[in-house]
């Protein structure tokens, strides 16, 4: 092969690596937004709950059925995308 065809070649090759690397950046990159909106949250919730006990102490007798119901939302959809990211790394 010419040396002029080898450094196209080559040219093709390091553009197309450059590529793979700045899609994974921006893949990796999109998901610090919500991780870190989602890390703020989790961190201002359980400082609220910190600031309520030392208030008014445990929730004894404090939720209901429909409380109980809402509190559990969020583990069924971790406990669902969980299943799917399996299903998805087995195929």
């Amino acid at each position: 092969m010419p040396n002029h065809e080898q450094k196209h070649v080559q040219a093709q090759i390091e553009s197309e690596v450059q590529s793979q690397q700045e899609s994974r950046r921006k893949a990796w990159r999109g998901m610090l937004i919500p991780a870190v909106g989602s890390a703020a949250f989790f961190t201002s919730t359980l400082l609220g709950i910190g600031r309520i006990y030392r208030q008014y102490g445990w929730p004894s007798d404090a939720f209901g059925w429909s409380d109980y119901a809402l509190m559990s939302i969020p583990f069924v959809i971790l406990a669902l995308g969980l299943t799917e990211e399996i299903k998805e790394a087995q195929k």
